[in-house]
């Protein structure tokens, strides 16, 4: 009897330390199902399950079912959720290194933004990320370039921005340029964003056309500039404990399958935000493009914030993406 009973705990400790493999893992995002972030999911979802024969079928859970950003990244990190899709301002906490795309001014086009994503420094930053969070980085996403709307007036110089209260992530490195562009920044997660245009408790915000259109922003503001002035990439991310469970066959299914999602999502994306200009105007939004001259006042404007927060990133990682961009810029 004893002999059996000491058979089954080790059976029990076995099984209990032996990981266990969700074959039905949870995948959150923040957005709408309808937005390019939500397409992709399902997508990636579909993809995992035809190249594992049905084996591993991923459940997406879109419009914040999930949690929060901020509050999806602590249960992928803790194991409680499997994969998620969040911007990557959210990580800067946990690796700073990550504020590269928060840089103002930094990124000319899709062109540059690829060649840092998909180059070494992309690697190096999930690399840190795994290393210092144990959350896997499986792909990066499009978000798009940041646009600025208010309820006031135009913006079409850095004059025109002077005492706007303006929403931003609750990020330091946002919080430094909105404060260097003259504006009053307040930081606020993004489920009480649209209440507080609406009451008025803030005038501005800043978001990609895509977050623009789905989260009806133009029934509570009236101009939007073309400002463009920082990029912001999703990130596929899953835990390491759901990552971990997998085969080595299956963890290369997975990767696979986040690659080819990441061509379908940013190519929807930036195709998307093409369409959406007119129709953010169309319904209501005056739209406007500030010149050359005044971009470039902006961007001076911000250049002491970029010079200190690229010391806090590291300097060598940043003249990296600088290199990476001047190697990918057609001639």
């Amino acid at each position: 009897m004893k002999m059996r009973l000491l058979a089954a705990a080790l059976l029990g400790a076995f099984v209990a330390a032996t990981p266990a493999v969700a074959q039905n893992p949870r995948l959150g995002y923040v957005p709408v199902d309808d937005h390019p972030v939500g397409q992709a999911s399902r997508h990636f979802a579909k993809l995992v399950e035809e190249k594992t024969a049905g084996r591993i079928k991923i459940e997406t859970f879109g419009n914040g079912v999930l949690g929060s950003e901020p509050e999806m990244q602590a249960s992928v990190q803790a194991g409680f959720i499997d994969i998620m899709v969040g911007p990557t301002p959210n990580l800067v906490g946990v690796v700073p290194q990550f504020m590269i795309f928060d840089l103002p001014f930094f990124y000319k086009d899709f062109a540059a933004v690829d060649a840092v994503m998909d180059g070494p420094v992309g690697e190096k930053l999930f690399a840190q990320l795994r290393e210092k969070t144990g959350i896997v980085g499986l792909a990066w996403w499009d978000n798009g370039f940041r646009h600025m709307t208010n309820a006031k007036r135009a913006v079409n110089t850095v004059q025109d921005m002077a005492g706007l209260n303006i929403r931003v992530i609750p990020n330091p490195l946002f919080i430094a340029t909105w404060t260097a562009l003259g504006t009053n920044p307040t930081p606020l997660p993004w489920p009480e964003l649209y209440s507080a245009l609406e009451n008025r408790a803030v005038d501005a915000q800043e978001t990609p056309y895509a977050l623009i259109y789905t989260a009806r922003f133009y029934e509570v503001q009236s101009h939007l500039a073309k400002t463009g002035h920082v990029y912001t990439p999703f990130v596929l991310l899953a835990s390491r404990k759901w990552f971990g469970s997998l085969s080595d066959k299956d963890k290369a299914v997975v990767m696979e399958a986040a690659k080819e999602s990441a061509a379908f999502q940013r190519d929807l994306s930036r195709k998307a935000a093409e369409q959406l200009e007119g129709e953010l105007q169309a319904k209501g939004f005056k739209i406007t493009q500030p010149t050359p001259e005044a971009m470039a006042a902006m961007s001076a404007r911000v250049a002491p914030v970029v010079a200190e927060y690229s010391k806090k990133i590291g300097v060598d990682l940043v003249e990296q993406a600088r290199a990476a961009m001047a190697a990918s810029a057609k001639p």
